[in-house]
């Protein structure tokens, strides 16, 4: 058998290797990317998950940028949680409205404030944190908005 002959199956072993078989890799790794990343949001959507535990009826609203906790114990809603502010310099402002409907509907509106102008400030991903307590039913519906945004 002579090795440097060429045939037809060495020129399609030869196009399979260096044609075929990057562009199989290329597709596959983009799958992969596209499964991997299915946790990341963009810039504009807020996603969250809303998971209920078992222990004191604790409620978890999770996403990138916010995160919420809430517990409901004697009438008592207390919630806390924070948000991911771009740098240490930006300021959070909460406020909260309850629709006297039943149930409740309680509106947690978070926004986040730009520093002032001439503000030097490092540009590290800081975690802002917020928290309060309200007397409503159990029942009580809670929507998170972040920037006029509705948290889902």
């Amino acid at each position: 058998m002579k090795l440097n002959k060429v045939t037809w199956y060495s020129k399609l072993l030869a196009a399979i290797l260096f044609i075929a078989l990057p562009f199989v890799g290329f597709y596959l790794g983009m799958k992969y990317q596209s499964a991997v990343s299915i946790g990341e949001i963009k810039e504009n959507n807020v996603a969250a998950t809303d998971q209920k535990s078992d222990k004191n009826d604790q409620k978890m609203v999770d996403s990138q940028k916010v995160s919420l906790k809430t517990n409901f114990k004697n009438g008592l809603l207390t919630y806390s949680g924070s948000v991911q502010a771009p740098s240490p310099c930006h300021e959070l402002e909460k406020e909260v409205a309850v629709a006297e409907s039943f149930p409740e509907q309680v509106q947690i509106s978070l926004q986040l404030k730009e520093p002032k102008p001439g503000t030097i400030c490092a540009q590290v991903v800081t975690e802002k944190e917020f928290s309060g307590e309200l007397k409503v039913s159990e029942q009580a519906r809670i929507s998170i908005y972040l920037n006029g945004k509705k948290v889902k």
